[in-house]
């Protein structure tokens, strides 16, 4: 265990780093106007700009927000605080971020409802991108959690902190609750709240990896050890269960409709193969399919259609088609 933490910390664990680390994630409040403005104001901030970045499909504007967000520092704080055996402060933490994460919504709410734009929850790949994660998420929000953890306790990777914001992916799931709630998209707004469960457990489980293997948990860091440590360990441990079979089934029904998609693209493909029509496009949603086509001569069989996608595994509960004429170009005219 110790070379695991001496290659961890390379070298043993600085007091000072420590202090600065509680500092900075609200377990350590020694100046709370300068620390609670600066995260309020920081917080706001970055939810006016993932709101509008959300609603502008700016992925370049959410970055842009991703640096500015400060929702991690006391999602870290939990971590840190139950490692070193404060359950005051692994509380206040707590009811910090829960705080910060009613502010986000309640401001996506009102800069939703202010801006001209409607936001387009089934076409907006902001959203999109954030209302139905997967295992993949989770092990982006794992990995992203450990550094975050990591360059806490270690004054030599500061230079990670910018990745490291914009990979943890905190503020702009809660402005896309904000957003799909104003809408009225309750799907929406549960599909990207999942996600940041799934960033707050991941945090709570690679944070408490890195401080209890950097020795955070020892007698000459830890104030107490007990049952509310375990009791906290526990509940974190059973969040990432459920989180994880939660993900698991979204991302098995991804991989499905993606093969069916396939699936029916060269159906479709074959169908109209030798024919003087084309494929202009074709839609697939719900159990039900649009086929668009372009061309001339005797139209194709819908019914012959539904046979083969039958023959080839997939059940419809609709299959129509729309055709557009094309006139031949005969000797220029």
């Amino acid at each position: 265990m110790n070379r695991i933490r001496q290659v961890l910390l390379g070298g043993d664990l600085d007091p000072k780093v420590l202090e600065q680390a509680e500092r900075s994630s609200f377990v350590r409040v020694d100046n709370p106007l300068r620390q609670y403005s600066s995260f309020f104001l920081r917080l706001i901030i970055s939810a006016v700009i993932a709101t509008a970045g959300v609603a502008a499909d700016s992925a370049t504007t959410i970055i842009g927000a991703m640096l500015v967000a400060p929702l991690m520092s006391p999602m870290l704080g939990t971590a840190l605080a139950v490692a070193v055996g404060r359950p005051r402060q692994a509380f206040s933490t707590f009811a910090l971020t829960v705080l910060g994460m009613a502010m986000a919504v309640i401001v996506a709410i009102g800069i939703t409802a202010i801006i001209p734009v409607d936001v387009d929850m089934s076409t907006n790949s902001q959203v999109l991108a954030r209302t139905s994660p997967r295992l993949v998420d989770l092990i982006i929000a794992l990995a992203s959690g450990f550094v975050a953890a990591l360059a806490s306790i270690r004054s030599d990777i500061p230079d990670a902190v910018p990745g490291i914001a914009i990979s943890a992916s905190i503020v702009p799931p809660l402005c896309v609750v904000g957003a799909a709630l104003y809408e009225g998209s309750t799907a929406s707004a549960l599909g990207a709240f999942l996600l940041f469960i799934t960033n707050y457990i991941a945090i709570q489980v690679t944070g408490a990896a890195v401080y209890l293997v950097a020795g955070v948990g020892t007698r000459a860091f830890s104030v107490i050890e007990g049952k509310a440590r375990n009791l906290w360990y526990g509940a974190v441990a059973l969040g990432a269960v459920i989180v994880t079979l939660s993900l698991a089934a979204t991302s098995f029904s991804v991989v499905h409709e993606a093969d069916q998609l396939r699936t029916v693209q060269g159906v479709v493909t074959e169908w109209i193969d030798g024919t003087d029509w084309r494929i202009s496009g074709f839609d697939l949603e719900d159990g039900a399919l649009h086929v668009r086509i372009a061309g001339t001569g005797r139209e194709p069989s819908v019914e012959r259609l539904n046979r083969e996608l039958k023959d080839a595994g997939v059940e419809l509960d609709e299959v129509s088609l729309s055709v557009e004429e094309e006139r031949r170009v005969v000797n220029g005219y």
